[in-house]
């Protein structure tokens, strides 16, 4: 029986740092992994794959328009998608960072142990039929595509989010359920290399976490430029499968019949923390998720959750953030001189890299309004800044929303070229509570698609210069 100071079942963006960071504190540290690599959902079957399928989609579109550009030679209507090659790459590129995740284990010393976790109670956990003691756990088993009954996946004609990663043939037209991040991704990927797409929410609007003219905007957008049917309002309800495709049955504002080569649904993922043994703890569990506190302490003693298990966001840097956080109380617990500090969900930015990308930090106009503020918004579009017309993305805006008593900035929400990087400095912002005015008198570099920010902060004063 080996024993440890602490034991992280899961190996993902939160389960390998809290590990490194366990490991850098002086505990020792074991890392449990079921699956053949280390890295988890977000590296093999989530955020790293499909960003490479975007990637590809969003050069295939640049190649199509390269003669605009002034590059002869390359035909866009002759080009074609090879999804064979997309799919090797994309496994390259897992395999590079799941190495690199293994260097990094060898590297700071933590013990890898491959196989299925499963909690004992008493600081004992199973793995691969040998049991393991640990001081402190972290668990951090991540989540899966969720089932809808009646909508079944088969991996053939109707996918989830891991079965779209390993299409080597391009659907006709695809149907995708749910327009949050995942939906709305791929709706980008497979409209920019040739499949006809429709698109279907129940919801009112596309990405509808977002604040509510992210969502708008990006349905008009989407319908406009990439031809997207875009279905709000509306459900399915039952499907059909046949030789050719899956009918899908709709009803709402947009009823009636939809016949796709494929059907992805896209609604979302639930915990995975079935069989994992949280039955022989004091650990609760609520609507699925494991309750913990701001330390990500579970009420069982010296056990720790992190990640997609737990109510918080699920992102795979929220993650991080939190397997830093639980590893550093840990040991802090164990005597070591570290002082963990909380996570702060008010400010974590949220990303989603669909065409154009949307990244977002703070209150929506509607929450700031929600929790009491008097609030003043100002937004500002791409299209007249010199370099989104350079790059050849003018779509989107940016939208400040402030408190008016204070000035202070409440949330920024982008749309728009790069908005998943324009985001960071928008954290920035956001955590050192910068105010309009301050940000007004922050001078920006010409050209850069950074410029959107000043005069996004004097639209909400009623004064932006270049509109």
């Amino acid at each position: 029986m080996a024993q440890f100071d602490l034991i992280v079942i899961g190996s993902g963006p939160g389960g390998y740092i809290a590990a490194i960071r366990a490991a850098q504190l002086g505990l020792s540290t074991a890392l449990v992994e079921k699956d053949p690599a280390l890295g988890g959902t977000c590296l093999h079957r989530g955020c790293i794959p499909a960003k490479t399928w975007l990637e590809t989609a969003h050069r295939f579109e640049q190649m199509q328009v390269a003669n605009d550009y002034g590059i002869d030679g390359v035909d866009g209507k002759a080009i074609r998608p090879n999804l064979e090659t997309i799919v090797k790459r994309k496994g390259r590129i897992v395999l590079k960072n799941a190495k690199g995740i293994e260097f990094l284990m060898k590297k700071n010393k933590v013990t890898v142990l491959k196989g299925f976790g499963k909690l004992l109670g008493s600081g004992r956990v199973e793995v691969a039929g040998e049991v393991h003691e640990a001081k402190r756990i972290i668990l951090a088993t991540g989540s899966g595509p969720k089932d809808i009954p009646g909508l079944e996946t088969d991996g053939v004609r109707v996918l989830n989010s891991d079965h779209i990663l390993e299409l080597t043939q391009l659907p006709t037209h695809l149907v995708i359920l749910g327009a949050g991040a995942i939906g709305v991704e791929f709706a980008s990927v497979f409209s920019r290399l040739g499949s006809k797409v429709t698109l279907v929410e129940f919801m009112d609007t596309l990405l509808p976490l977002e604040d509510e003219d992210i969502g708008l905007e990006l349905a008009k957008i989407f319908r406009k430029a990439y031809k997207i049917d875009v279905r709000t309002k509306t459900k399915i309800t039952r499907i059909e499968q046949r030789a050719d495709g899956v009918v899908c049955h709709l009803e709402g504002e947009t009823p009636g019949e939809v016949v796709g080569s494929h059907l992805l649904v896209a609604v979302g993922r639930a915990p995975k923390i079935e069989g994992v043994g949280l039955e022989m703890t004091k650990a609760q569990v609520d609507r699925g998720c494991v309750v913990i506190d701001k330390f990500m302490q579970t009420g069982e003693p010296g056990l720790y959750a992190i990640g997609d298990i737990v109510r918080t966001p699920w992102l795979a840097h929220v993650a991080s953030d939190e397997g830093i956080v639980a590893a550093e109380h840990a040991a802090q617990s164990l005597g070591k001189d570290v002082h963990p500090h909380p996570v702060r969900y008010d400010r974590f930015p949220a990303c989603t890299y669909c065409d154009p990308e949307v990244g977002t930090v703070g209150l929506s106009e509607k929450a700031a309004r929600a929790k009491g503020h008097e609030v003043q918004v100002g937004s500002f579009p791409f299209a007249p800044m010199a370099k989104a017309n350079i790059v050849g993305e003018p779509h989107g805006f940016i939208k400040i929303v402030a408190d008016k008593q204070y000035g202070e900035i409440l949330g920024i929400h982008i749309l728009g070229p790069k908005a998943t990087e324009l985001v960071a400095s928008s954290v920035a912002l956001l955590g050192g509570e910068y105010t309009v005015d301050e940000l007004i008198n922050t001078m920006y570099p010409h050209p850069t698609l950074n410029e959107v920010f000043p005069e996004a902060a004097r639209a909400v004063q009623g004064r932006a210069l270049n509109m």
